[in-house]
């Protein structure tokens, strides 16, 4: 019998906190990437005055610590399903403890957090759940945990934008990039079901700049010259501190505040 979306979702990323442990690539081989997304939720933190910050769905802890030592003044509570990134989380904040960060395990559809937050931000989490009914059930719980006036940050991957950047990837003659069985990439939909309970601040595409110099240049580049994808090449580098122009690729950053 085929596993179910959870079940190849749990076992995906428990192989990967067990390869990786407290690297950054448990989270994703593109680390690049994630600086893009640690300096997007930094600058938010940064233009707000939360106190309480929830990272949901923290994998590694290793996001979640980065903003943990820019911002001591925030106390950090990261969460996630799967036991075995939070065992790594532990055990890196028992080595290196921080004061105003910890971790715990939690299934937030079963089990209550026991406080509220100003701040709750995700970054790649909606989209590793099984359904877009899970993805709304999710958020609805998450919305319970937020103060009045607190702030909702997500950054996701959308279907759309996936198909865009695969269509140009064929105009290339290159491989379409594949999307994990386990993922269910967010549509308009989880966005119209968030704006029913909260204000839309903003919308970025983050990562713009960043989807077009290294999933179009640089491998078109890397097929002419026959080389394996590096993401560590510099053209990574680059496209992580260039500006974030114009809305290409399939991420995008939805800032809310709860009225």
């Amino acid at each position: 019998m085929e596993a179910s979306k959870t079940e190849q979702m749990a076992k995906f990323w428990s192989e990967r906190a067990r390869q990786y442990a407290a690297d950054p690539r448990a989270n994703t081989n593109d680390v690049w990437l994630r600086e893009v997304e640690i300096a997007y939720v930094s600058r938010a933190i940064q233009e707000g005055s939360a106190a309480r910050a929830l990272d949901f769905g923290c994998a590694n802890g290793f996001s979640t610590r980065r903003l943990a030592q820019a911002s001591p003044s925030l106390i950090f509570l990261g969460v996630d399903i799967n036991s075995n990134m939070i065992d790594v989380a532990q055990e890196q904040a028992s080595r290196d403890p921080l004061p105003n960060l910890s971790f715990r395990c939690t299934d937030i559809l079963n089990e209550s957090l026991n406080q509220n937050f100003d701040f709750i931000y995700t970054i790649r989490v909606f989209q590793n759940m099984e359904s877009i009914d899970t993805q709304k059930r999710i958020f609805d719980r998450l919305f319970d945990f937020l103060e009045p006036g607190g702030l909702f940050l997500y950054i996701e991957s959308y279907l759309d934008g996936y198909l865009t950047l695969n269509e140009d990837r064929q105009k290339l003659d290159l491989p379409a990039l594949p999307i994990h069985p386990h993922l269910t990439l967010l549509t308009q939909d989880f966005d119209n079901h968030v704006a029913k309970k909260m204000k839309l601040i903003k919308t970025d595409f983050l990562s713009s700049s960043y989807y077009f110099i290294t999933r179009l240049v640089y491998s078109y580049m890397a097929k002419i010259n026959n080389e394996e994808i590096d993401y560590n090449h510099a053209l990574h580098q680059i496209g992580a501190i260039v500006p974030q122009i114009g809305n290409y690729g399939p991420q995008r950053a939805s800032l809310y505040i709860k009225a």
